[in-house]
């Protein structure tokens, strides 16, 4: 008699391998969200720098090009004393039906012209 062949383990690779797979696609979307997260700040703290200008920054300052933020947007207050930009977006999502906002603000002082070169 032929023995046939054993499918042992057959059962755990069925469920190993999709969550494997799962496993790998949240590493790569953290990798993502942690991009566009940095992004986000570089784009929050060179807006900043820019509007605490005394002009308040004449050029605007938008996402780089190919950018893996979507739907960015950049709100600038400025007060007497200070500018705050908060920049909001969203990173792509590798994981169907998870979204995946980013946020972040930067707070700096803005520059005032002194006469005469006085110091306060």
């Amino acid at each position: 008699m032929r023995q046939l062949r054993d499918d042992r383990g057959s059962t755990e690779m069925a469920i190993a391998a999709p969550a494997l797979l799962l496993l790998v696609m949240l590493v790569v979307q953290a990798a993502l969200w942690m991009h566009g997260d940095h992004v986000a700040a570089d784009l929050a703290r060179r807006t900043a720098e820019q509007s605490r200008t005394v002009d308040g920054g004449s050029t605007p300052v938008g996402p780089p090009a190919g950018s893996v933020l979507t739907d960015v947007n950049v709100a600038v207050d400025r007060g007497a004393e200070e500018v705050r930009v908060t920049v909001t977006g969203h990173v792509p999502s590798v994981i169907p039906g998870l979204s995946w906002p980013v946020e972040h603000v930067s707070v700096a002082p803005v520059e005032r012209y002194v006469p005469g070169g006085e110091a306060p």
